[in-house]
């Protein structure tokens, strides 16, 4: 797979300086089970693999944010699409995610969950 992704055309990636392949190992502990994972990026910067594997971390920081904004919170399925509303929103959607964050909930789901009847609750994480 490398080889067929190293010989791209270079024309058509204007400023291409170099082609950055990441193998990812994970081990479940609860199933005792190792995967194995291969991503390709490419890049206009030539840098040591420290930096790319800093700046790779950080864009998946931000895509895990925007994962969980439109998994759990509907971002991309709604319907909210004039004027300031979708910025709204979205900071909305920010702030219930950090607050919920800062409760040290297991997951947003089950924040939602928990939380959904509790207006006392919720009034009062928002104080």
């Amino acid at each position: 797979m490398f080889d067929d992704f190293y010989n791209i055309d270079r024309n058509k990636f204007f400023g291409l300086k170099a082609i950055v392949k990441v193998t990812r190992t994970t081990y479940f502990k609860k199933s005792d089970k190792v995967t194995c994972e291969e991503s390709f990026y490419i890049s206009s910067k030539i840098m040591n693999a420290q930096d790319y594997n800093f700046g790779i971390r950080a864009h998946w920081g931000v895509e895990s944010m925007h994962y969980v904004k439109d998994v759990t919170f509907g971002e991309d399925a709604s319907l909210i699409r004039t004027k300031n509303a979708p910025t709204n929103f979205s900071i909305m959607r920010n702030i219930a995610m950090n607050v919920l964050r800062r409760e040290n909930y297991i997951s947003f789901r089950q924040a939602i969950r928990m939380l959904s009847g509790n207006i006392q609750k919720l009034c009062y994480l928002l104080k």
